[in-house]
């Protein structure tokens, strides 16, 4: 007698594609930094840059920017970037669970109330390093990059654009209309300062190297 052969296991349902997620200006405004950066290391040209800089301010989702940023490296929008993978809510200093109280029982691992270890988030704090010296964190923006668009672009203020000193921007555009273009020497002079000096963003954080 032959055994009946045995029902085939369904197919897992395919998950559902994320929906792309709606960006607002401050995803842009950072979309637009990176690119910046990535111009003044020469990955782009400028008119790459201009092409790539107009599809991010006219993006409307994630998948928009992720177009403009699938053939280049970190620097990269965090709306972009995978989510680091989360530690166990749980976890708390003390020892193995059943450990004797002779042999320094007492509160086991994961026992509420006690404080969470807070070493492995102190990247957080100072993600891309501190200044020797002030021990002060890093800027996210870098000098070289805001030192480059001072001295090629900085009639239009775009390395303090890039810096978020934007009355500074301003100010230089201004004076570089108003002087028939003149008043460019300004934006090299400042791009000189950047690349030459210790210079902060508007948090008083330094420029990182």
């Amino acid at each position: 007698m032959t055994q009946p052969e045995p029902a085939p296991e369904p197919e897992p349902a395919a998950s559902p594609a994320r929906p792309a997620l709606r960006i607002g200006n401050a995803e842009r405004e950072e979309a637009a930094n990176a690119l910046a950066e990535h111009f003044s290391h020469g990955r782009l040209d400028g008119d790459e840059y201009a092409d790539r800089v107009g599809a991010v301010w006219n993006g409307k989702t994630t998948t928009d920017l992720a177009v403009v940023f699938e053939d280049l490296p970190d620097p990269r929008p965090a709306v972009l970037r995978p989510s680091p993978p989360a530690r166990p809510a749980d976890l708390a200093y003390g020892p193995p669970a059943g450990l004797p109280a002779a042999f320094g029982g007492g509160p086991t691992y994961g026992a509420p109330g006690l404080p969470r270890p807070t070493a492995h988030l102190a990247w957080q704090d100072a993600p891309f390093g501190r200044e020797p010296g002030t021990g002060l964190p890093y800027s996210d923006k870098s000098k070289v990059t805001a030192g480059i668009l001072q001295l090629f672009l900085g009639a239009v203020g775009a390395g303090r654009f890039y810096t978020g000193h934007t009355e500074i921007a301003i100010a230089q555009l201004i004076v570089t209309i108003v002087t028939f273009g003149l008043g460019a020497v300004w934006g090299v002079a400042d791009g000189i300062v950047l690349l030459a000096g210790r210079n902060t963003d508007p948090d008083g954080r330094p420029l990182r190297p």
